[in-house]
């Protein structure tokens, strides 16, 4: 068995098919690799991720593990993945001491794949008329430049960007569209997993339905494509 394990890392939330989610991610991860493989969340459970990582780190040490990748599975950057994870981190190695070593990743988002499987995405879905038009929608930030990284998925897949909690939402970006003629739009939203925010972006474009045709595209990433995406990245 390789040496070094691995623990992908997700958001979680109380939402329970958040950790069905994990749960899938790691099956699928461990039928395409030969590492030891775990998973777990950032909030949602009764553990700490530190609690968590110490559980698997000390399964890992009975394999004959002496590493442990830790792989974010967050689309970008923000406070989890620059502050939260990296201080669950010290304080699961605090209490392992030299006994096994973490090592976090970059998070999934800094794949150079992305952009383009976005764009087939949208090709995938596309109605085929001239007056279309094309949103990528993200939660979004209120950190200086953190919200950067989809403004440039959404020029790379000629797109414009609307964002859940700050502006351009998704309502001030249906209005621009419509009020300069177009009447198809295609939105694809930028999480990983269903739940709650997505559930109520098709509210949002439902109240639309009367005056124009707006998809609502399934997530674009499948479990196969993120797995492979995180285990490229070391």
């Amino acid at each position: 068995m390789n040496k070094t394990a691995v623990f992908l890392v997700t958001h979680g939330s109380s939402d329970r098919r958040s950790w069905l989610a994990l749960q899938n991610l790691v099956t699928v991860a461990k039928s395409r690799s030969d590492r030891y493989i775990s998973g777990g969340c950032l909030e949602g459970q009764e553990l700490s991720l530190a609690q968590q990582l110490e559980i698997f780190a000390t399964e890992a040490i009975e394999e004959g593990i002496s590493e442990i990748l830790i792989l974010p599975l967050f689309l970008l950057e923000g406070v989890h993945v620059s502050e939260d994870i990296p201080a669950e981190v010290v304080i699961a190695q605090s209490k392992l001491q030299e006994t096994l070593k973490f090592r976090v990743t970059a998070r999934l988002g800094t794949n150079s794949q992305i952009s383009s499987l976005l764009s087939q995405h949208f090709e995938k879905y596309e109605m085929g008329t001239e007056q279309s038009a094309r949103i990528v929608m993200a939660h979004g930030s209120r950190r200086a430049g953190a919200n950067q990284v989809v403004e440039d998925l959404a020029t790379q897949s000629q797109a414009i960007a609307a964002y859940w909690g700050v502006e351009p939402k998704i309502e001030t970006q249906i209005e621009h569209l419509i009020s300069q003629g177009i009447r198809e739009i295609n939105v694809l939203p930028y999480f990983l997993t269903e739940g709650g925010i997505t559930e109520a972006i098709a509210k949002k474009i439902g109240a639309y339905s009367d005056r124009a045709k707006i998809q609502l595209l399934p997530l674009p990433l499948s479990d196969q494509q993120i797995v492979d995406l995180a285990l490229k990245i070391n």
